[in-house]
């Protein structure tokens, strides 16, 4: 597994109580991977300082779920950001849990295939790093149209995404 690609995925979905209790561990592990920049490792301590901001887990929580669940300019689905509501998002729904169910990965049922955090968690699970480039540079241009809306909205969830952004990279380098 490569570590990298699960934290961040973990970083970005719903806030569990086992993030909230572990969160001194994310960046000793993402840095220890070797994966990240130097200015990646500094936009983990930028969103860091911000989750550090609330009092407990339920604050977070309720900012995360303001934050994603009543904004249509800024959301976690890649699809939305290719398709919007064209039919053809919902073929590519099917190709995408297909290809995840080929890689041995259980879709979670109550959530879209294309959510950003279930497919780092797809990436995760590669055999190696030059598969995981690839993956990553697939949805290059999905990740380079989230970071520009993100960083419109001035989003506190913008360092993560421009940490996975620039590891989309990787794959063309």
């Amino acid at each position: 597994m490569i570590k990298t690609y699960n934290i961040l995925s973990v970083l970005l979905d719903y806030p569990s109580q086992e993030l909230w209790e572990s969160l001194a561990e994310a960046k000793p592990l993402l840095t220890d991977d070797g994966l990240l920049t130097e200015e990646n490792l500094a936009a983990v301590d930028q969103f860091l300082g911000y989750v550090h901001g609330f009092s407990d887990l339920r604050s977070w929580q309720a900012d995360y779920s303001a934050l994603f669940d009543t904004s249509t300019k800024t959301n976690l689905y890649l699809f939305d950001f290719v398709y919007g509501t064209s039919k053809d998002r919902g073929q590519a729904m099917v190709d995408l849990t297909e290809e995840y169910l080929r890689a041995g990965l259980m879709p979670d049922e109550h959530e879209l295939p294309d959510y950003l955090p279930m497919y780092l968690q797809y990436v995760s699970n590669m055999e190696s790093q030059q598969e995981a480039d690839a993956a990553m540079n697939d949805i290059h241009g999905v990740l380079g149209h989230m970071k520009q809306k993100f960083e419109e909205e001035k989003h506190p969830y913008t360092p993560l995404i421009n940490i996975v952004e620039s590891l989309s990279q990787r794959g063309q380098q």
